[in-house]
């Protein structure tokens, strides 16, 4: 292989790296931010309820697309 097509790659992978160097931080943000957002969430008064709603109605679905399968 010619050097310059070996240069040219080698360039090619390290935009590469760098590229998922900077979605791995960015997951790592949001990662950050949904543990935020829950403990916040937690802290309301209305969480217990608003929890056990949407308990309810997701195994509400889950049974209605049993019976849809079924």
């Amino acid at each position: 292989m010619k050097e310059s097509k070996l240069i040219e790659l080698k360039n090619k992978v390290d935009s590469f790296t760098r590229v998922m160097q900077e979605v791995i931080n960015k997951i790592a943000l949001l990662e950050n931010l949904l543990i935020n957002l829950t403990t916040v969430i937690k802290r309301l008064k209305e969480y217990e309820e608003i929890a056990n709603q949407l308990k309810k109605e997701s195994d509400d679905r889950q049974k209605n697309d049993r019976k849809a399968k079924g």
